[in-house]
């Protein structure tokens, strides 16, 4: 029988302690492999779940996906009650296209931590992504009772009302954009289209015009106003 079942039994804290200062040293200042390599040490050491994570982050990083999937995939196994280690694997699966494996892992994250922020954004990115607009809003939405001042999640929901047609929804939603930052010429070009689109003439070429002294070389939006002003006079 084996004496020590326990392969982390004998670990020794504070070298695992003195391995993950001197990755995350490596790590902000941008020596990467490095930083791998001594992550991988540590495991040698003890296999901690915020090891794994921290691995798969970063081989998510430098783009070695399935390495990343790899280390979270572990990460789930070894600790099932981690939702650190879905968010992960599910960043990982997102970077590979993987959309429902994505969308998956994402959703037991939240189940085990309604709380965690960056799993249901990337979730209503996942959504949308897949050209399920209506999920995303949905997501965005209750993320969005969650942290109310998470400015791209209110962008990221005015684009997916957009793709529905969801005017007063986008309106909304860019509305939120424009309290924080009134010089984004998205969320006013965007703000322009749904007023369009609502018959308001007035608030779109308000709207434009806005956008248009924000970005002054942005084709599109002279254009429209252009059309929307010759369309003002004609009716007027």
């Amino acid at each position: 029988m084996d004496a020590n079942p326990n392969p982390n039994a004998n670990a020794n804290p504070d070298e695992v302690r003195a391995l993950l200062e001197k990755a995350g040293e490596l790590e902000r200042h941008g020596h990467f492999k490095e930083a791998l390599e001594v992550y991988e040490k540590s495991l040698q050491v003890e296999e901690r779940p915020e090891i794994l994570q921290h691995l798969g982050n970063l081989y998510g990083d430098v783009g070695e996906l399935d390495k990343a999937i790899q280390a979270f995939e572990r990460c789930t196994e070894k600790v099932p009650e981690f939702p650190g280690g879905y968010g992960g694997l599910g960043l990982a699966y997102y970077r590979r296209a993987r959309l429902p494996e994505a969308i998956e892992q994402f959703e037991k994250a939240i189940a085990l931590d309604p709380d965690f922020i960056t799993a249901r954004y990337w979730l209503g990115i996942a959504h949308y992504h897949r050209g399920a607009f209506e999920a995303a809003v949905r997501v965005y939405q209750d993320l969005l009772e969650v942290a109310p001042d998470f400015t791209v999640a209110w962008y990221h929901l005015g684009v997916a009302a957009a793709q529905m047609g969801a005017h007063d929804e986008t309106l909304h939603a860019f509305g939120k954009v424009l309290e924080q930052n009134p010089r984004s010429f998205v969320a006013n070009y965007r703000c322009g289209l749904a007023h369009f689109h609502k018959g308001d003439l007035d608030a779109a070429i308000e709207s434009f015009r806005t956008a248009l002294d924000i970005n002054p070389d942005h084709k599109r939006a002279r254009e429209n106003l252009r059309s929307l002003e010759d369309m003002r006079m004609r009716f007027s």
